[in-house]
């Protein structure tokens, strides 16, 4: 791969029960080089963001996890990690020809459709972050899906894709956006991540606690915390699982 770090040393598995737990097992047996990259053609348990099920046709989708360590954030601001890659997918859309959206925390989206989810699971020493596996799922080939909000790249550019071309194509930009974490580019990330945030700019529709309500995105945290204005002019800031976008 023609990267500084991300994906110059990687390892594709047909199966897995998560590419996330093959990267912390695999990381116990030897440790890993940071960078290192681990693909499955099928997760027989793939996991999302709460624990939740990432469901994939075999052999239609990248599942993929990265191993980084970035112990130059705290785990204060863990979430500007979460930012960085999501500003990658962001970046692989613009190259495929399309803009997108983040929907908070972790969800990349297109229209009213996920195209990809993010799942980074972090070890700390003291008060720093140590390890970061990141799990990232992104819809690439599969043409059906068992929810109607879900979507994929070949579907949104009218072309089949390769899984290993979007893979390759995907590192380049994970890599230029670790490199300007790494090198504490952080207000010009945020600025971007809050640019491409759903709900940004607009009122939309939420659940909380079983009621329909509307608010707009004004920001994130460094932590993760969404800042949010509801319509009746309350300002509120958010921890994750507190509410529920609604389409």
């Amino acid at each position: 791969m023609n990267t500084e770090l991300v994906g110059r040393d990687y390892k594709i598995l047909p199966e897995v029960t998560s590419t996330n737990t093959a990267v912390k097992e695999l990381n116990q047996e030897q440790e890993l080089p940071e960078g290192f990259c681990l693909l499955s053609e099928y997760q027989t348990s793939g996991r999302g963001q709460y624990g939740k099920q990432w469901d994939s046709e075999p052999g239609q989708n990248l599942l993929m996890s990265l191993l980084l360590r970035p112990v130059f954030l705290s785990a204060s601001e863990s979430y500007r990690l979460t930012m960085s890659v999501c500003l990658a997918l962001h970046d692989l859309g613009l190259e495929l020809g399309f803009d997108s959206y983040i929907k908070w925390p972790n969800d990349w989206f297109y229209g009213e459709q996920k195209i990809a989810g993010v799942l980074a699971e972090s070890s700390l020493r003291g008060s720093r972050m140590e390890n970061c596996i990141v799990g990232i799922g992104i819809n690439v080939r599969q043409k059906k899906f068992p929810h109607p909000q879900a979507t994929s790249l070949s579907k949104i550019i009218g072309q089949d894709l390769a899984v290993q071309e979007v893979f390759e194509k995907l590192v380049v930009h994970l890599d230029n956006r670790y490199q300007q974490l790494r090198f504490k580019q952080y207000e010009g990330q945020h600025r971007e991540f809050e640019s491409i945030l759903y709900g940004r700019d607009q009122w939309v529709p939420v659940l909380r606690d079983g009621q329909k309500l509307s608010l707009r995105c004004e920001g994130v945290n460094p932590g993760g915390e969404l800042k949010v204005t509801w319509q009746d002019g309350r300002q509120e800031t958010l921890q994750h699982q507190s509410i529920r976008f609604v389409f």
